[in-house]
């Protein structure tokens, strides 16, 4: 009765929290045999997200990489996580082509998929999950959690019970921007756990805040069995707790694991090479910081604006920014801030504060998310900004939008033979030309060589140097003399 488990984030939400989702095939195929060992419940392992990036920055085909994980995971349950009403933000793709990306995911090796939708409408989400279903994949639903005066009890209670109906394999407490504290945890936890209808409860946080931690083991003594983790240097930060820490401390409190935490050291150790390696940052424990739970971004966001305002020389301006995001969700009716509407959010209130004035400037996904097309936020939209909206011409034309509806068979008809089915699937998220690229780079490498690597990013941190002139290094029978030239 006391055995937890834990779902293994380190590939997916710890790579996209901690890495940008720069993990390539083979940091993972060095180290999946070893994980496949470790005892996991599951391993959480790729995204919609992700296979975007693989196409678009990595040159991988991320079919592929599903293929060739899965043949070094054999007893590995690989989840995916995906909206649970589209395979793409901007393009609702239900019918045939949602069943038919479920399809391929599980012909590909996946046995589940953790779906999310992002105003909590449980409606919204049920294709998804008859889809997911019927491909013969395991599902969890999630329930995200927010905070605001319309985020209720009441309010979970029956977003689990519209979870319920649904019949996933489990439902899931979804955190994005680690706003769990362990007090809400010990009133939110029983709640959802009367109205869960028998199915189980995992918790899925991010230690934005500091407090995951201890929200875990909070929901641990009330009965919750499954965790999402990320192993060490891939935990903590704006990523899951530590698997390591978070096993030391519910071995303490007489709980137990079948986790192997011998290999999660080996594990461990080759991320923290990776990210040595590669220049990555590592997960570090953070400091409490209350002004997350008013403007509750989350931590990838944040790190993600900071670098836009540098790179427009308004770096100094993002606690103005963050101080608007406050009044912008409250203006838009409490959005939950998870992709897109935390985007959305943080977009507005740059504009605010760049152009000096508010809502001089309002961008399309802002005025269909307060039009109501993103989903139903819990909270009337401020009248005022409904106004503005409407006083502009683009706001009267989207008063009537509506999603384009993408079956496999337009796709085929739009994009014309030569793709296979795997290929016109990821035209859904990225154009020919990405496509075209990453054909063209080949097949994806699958060996991960660490050689030349640290004695390359030495010279690299050493010519940064602006008061050395002269730099020697010398190891056995290899020497290196680099000297910088007059003009320099």
């Amino acid at each position: 009765m006391n055995e937890i488990e834990i779902v293994d984030t380190s590939m997916r939400d710890a790579n996209a929290s901690q890495w940008g989702e720069k993990m390539n095939t083979a940091m993972m195929m060095k180290i999946a045999p070893v994980m496949n060992r470790a005892g996991f419940k599951a391993m959480d392992c790729t995204s919609i997200s992700h296979f975007e990036y693989a196409v678009r920055y990595l040159r991988e085909n991320p079919w592929d990489r599903m293929r060739m994980l899965k043949k070094l995971l054999p007893d590995t349950l690989l989840s995916y996580m995906m909206l649970g009403n589209t395979l793409h933000l901007f393009k609702l793709t239900p019918g045939p082509a949602m069943g038919l990306w479920m399809e391929n995911l599980a012909k590909v090796g996946l046995g589940r998929v953790t779906l999310m939708e992002c105003s909590n409408d449980m409606e919204n989400m049920a294709p998804g999950v008859r889809y997911a279903q019927n491909a013969g994949l395991k599902v969890i639903a999630a329930v995200i959690y927010s905070h605001s005066p319309y985020h209720t009890d009441e309010y979970f209670a029956q977003k689990t019970r519209d979870a319920a109906k649904m019949k996933p394999d489990a439902i899931y407490l979804k955190d994005p921007g680690g706003l769990l504290t362990p007090e809400r945890i010990c009133t939110l936890v029983p709640i959802m756990q009367k109205n869960l209808s028998g199915y189980p409860l995992e918790i899925h946080s991010h230690c934005t805040t500091g407090l995951a931690p201890l929200c875990y083991l909070e929901a641990m003594k009330l009965g919750v069995k499954t965790f999402h983790c990320a192993v060490g240097p891939m935990g903590n930060g704006p990523s899951q707790p530590a698997t390591e820490n978070f096993l030391r401390n519910a071995r303490l409190l007489g709980y137990t694991s079948s986790v192997n935490e011998e290999l999660l050291e080996a594990i461990a150790n080759h991320f923290r090479e990776v990210a040595r390696n590669e220049g990555f940052p590592v997960g570090a424990p953070v400091e409490y910081e209350l002004f997350q739970y008013e403007h509750q971004v989350p931590g990838g966001v944040i790190s993600n604006l900071r670098r836009q305002l540098a790179d427009i020389k308004f770096e100094h301006r993002l606690k103005e920014v963050l101080e608007d995001c406050v009044l912008v969700r409250k203006e838009l009716g409490y959005p939950i801030m998870v992709t897109p509407f935390s985007q959305f959010v943080v977009t507005q209130a740059s504009l605010n504060v760049i152009q000096g004035e508010r809502y001089k400037t309002i961008t399309d996904e802002f005025m269909m998310c307060a039009l109501g097309h993103y989903g139903k936020p819990p909270a009337p939209v401020d009248p005022k900004v409904l106004d503005r909206i409407m006083s502009l011409p683009r706001g009267k034309e989207l008063v009537h939008w509506t999603r384009p509806q993408i079956s496999f068979e337009d796709l085929r008809r739009e994009i014309g033979p030569g793709y296979s089915e795997e290929e016109l699937l990821l035209l859904i998220l990225v154009n020919e030309k990405d496509l075209k690229t990453m054909k063209e780079a080949g097949p994806i490498p699958t060996e991960y060589s660490t050689t030349g690597r640290s004695l390359l990013n030495l010279i690299k941190e050493l010519s940064k140097r602006k008061n050395s002139n002269y730099i020697k290094i010398q190891k056995n029978n290899f020497s290196l003399t680099l000297k910088k030239n007059a003009e320099a």
